[in-house]
């Protein structure tokens, strides 16, 4: 807390006489640096979540999934595209729950089909 105090009441907008006010621009600034980061951890959160998803989705696929067991080859894609249409969206909690329908699904796919690419 000291820190950001420190940062936020330096420079030319303050006086040596102990004026404690913060500038506007300044406190924007770090408003905007503290969201901005907030965001970024979320998308990365959101992105790796998909990619984990599509990984487990193309082990299925290369299983032979598709013909050795097709519903849950087809439920892993179709939840995997909708995880992909909710990062688009921004709505990470859609993200996780598809994405994580979309691993079991493949995970399931990969279980009929054999376990693994032959």
């Amino acid at each position: 807390m000291i820190f950001i105090r420190s940062i936020l009441m330096t420079g030319p907008a303050f006086s040596t006489t102990g004026d404690r006010r913060i500038p506007m621009k300044r406190l924007w600034a770090l408003t905007l640096a503290v969201i901005l980061s907030a965001g970024l951890a979320v998308g990365c959160s959101a992105t790796h979540t998909v990619k984990n998803a599509r990984a487990s989705f193309e082990k299925a696929k290369a299983a032979g999934a598709e013909t050795k067991a097709p519903y849950e080859y087809y439920a892993a894609e179709s939840y995997l595209g909708l995880a992909e249409h909710e990062v688009d969206e921004g709505d990470k909690d859609g993200v996780r729950l598809f994405a994580e329908k979309s691993e079991r699904m493949s995970a399931e796919a990969l279980k009929k089909a054999g376990g693994g690419a032959k």
